[in-house]
Order: C-alpha cells, then sequence, then structure tokens
C-alpha cells in the first residue's frame, strides 16, 4: 500500500472512530457521523487519488494541504450549526410542519430518485440491503431531511412576514433602472408590464437582508461550542 493511501486509511479511519461530537449547539450535539456525511472527505480524496496521486499527496502530507481540509471542515461544520440553530428557532417559535405535505414530498423525492437511476421500488429496496438498511429506513430518513426543510421554510416566512412593498419603492426602481426594461432597439417596456415582477423582486431582496440579519444575530446568541 502506497504512503498516501496509508495516510488516508489512518486520517479517516481515525476521523470515523471518533466519538466526541464536534460541536454542540445550545446543548444540542453535532456527531463527527454527521459532519462526515456532508464533507464526504473520505469518498472525494479516494475518488482524487485514482486520477491525481500527487495532488493527494500534497494535500495529506503538507502543511498547506492539511489547513485546507481543515478549512473545509470547518466551513461544513458552520453550514450544520446554522441549520440546528434554525431548526432549534422554529420549535421554540411552535412552528410544526404539515405531515400531508412532509408525506407528499417524501414520496415525490422517491419517485424521482427511482425515475433518475431507472429503478423500480423492488429494484431501489434491494439495493438498500446491499448497503445495509432498508426501503423503510431510507423513506424515513428523506421525511426528516424534508421536515427539517419545511420548518425552515416556514421560519423564514415567519421572520420576514412584515416586509412589505411601496408603489413609490416600485415607480422610483423602473425609473431608476432604464437599461433593465429597454429592448436594443430603445423601446422601453410600460410600467404597467413589469409592475408586478418589480415588487416581487424588490420584496425578495428586502426578506432576504432580513432573514440574512435576523440568522446573523441569531448566530451570535446562539451558545456553540466547537471541538474540531
Amino acid at each position: 500500500m502506497s504512503k498516501i493511501l496509508v495516510a488516508v486509511v489512518v486520517v479517516f479511519g481515525a476521523l470515523a472512530l471518533a466519538q466526541e461530537p464536534v460541536a454542540t449547539v445550545n446543548g444540542e450535539p453535532i456527531s463527527r457521523d454527521e459532519l462526515n456525511q456532508l464533507t464526504d472527505l473520505s469518498r472525494i480524496v479516494l475518488t482524487l487519488y485514482q486520477q491525481f496521486p500527487n495532488f493527494v499527496q500534497t494535500l495529506l502530507l503538507t502543511d498547506e494541504g492539511k489547513a485546507f481540509l481543515d478549512r473545509y471542515e470547518r466551513d461544513m461544520l458552520e453550514k450544520i450549526i446554522l441549520r440546528k440553530i434554525q431548526l432549534q428557532e422554529a420549535r421554540a417559535l411552535g412552528i410544526v410542519p404539515d405531515e400531508e405535505s412532509v408525506a407528499a414530498e417524501t414520496e415525490e423525492t422517491l419517485k424521482q430518485i427511482m425515475a433518475q437511476y431507472s429503478l423500480t421500488e423492488e429494484d431501489l429496496a434491494s439495493q438498500l440491503l446491499l448497503q445495509g438498511t432498508t426501503l423503510d429506513a431510507f423513506r424515513a430518513d428523506i421525511a426528516r431531511h424534508v421536515r427539517e426543510q419545511l420548518l425552515i421554510e416556514a421560519l423564514q416566512a415567519y421572520v420576514t412576514a412584515e416586509a412589505t412593498v411601496s408603489e413609490e419603492e416600485i415607480q422610483a426602481y423602473y425609473d431608476n433602472n432604464p437599461d433593465r426594461f429597454t429592448d436594443a432597439s430603445g423601446n422601453k417596456t410600460p410600467f404597467a408590464d413589469v409592475h408586478d415582477k418589480i415588487a416581487a423582486l424588490i420584496l425578495s431582496e428586502k426578506r432576504s437582508a432580513i432573514w440574512q440579519a435576523w440568522l446573523s444575530e441569531a448566530r451570535q446568541r446562539a451558545q456553540v461550542e466547537i471541538n474540531l
């Protein structure tokens, strides 16, 4: 076994065996396994090694390469932290996803997966068994992700509910951005034809700004301990 492969096995084998949470968010742990699933580093590195062994050698055996991997892990960990915060805040507000929507989106996701890989439900179940899991467990995992996403979407709607757009803002946007509403021949699109589009654009920008400010404040409030 090459020196590079030994490094891959040792580094990622040690990560897989790590038991201590890589972080806690308001007392809720984030496991090493949860982080590994998001980073997928072992698969990425082994795939790269097959085509670019010298690159992987630099990545694993130099301080700069290790620093890059550490930065990638920390970036992915921050995504998990932010997601945990959002879910905690949603639950604290008593937001509950509609279970009929959860079920419908779960089944739609399953259908898309089977269509993408030309699988029947029986084929998918067989493939999952080879991976040590079941169709029911797979469906439950999809449902969990769908439920969490609906919670976050509901939280976003709650946080940004007060965002509004005035007629003055719509008119000002139209007047201040003539290039956006003029074609190559110099013909300007009538205001009435783009009124609703402009309103939706401004509203989306306002909601995004409100959400990002709220998320930043929520991150600052959260009690986060990182153990990487």
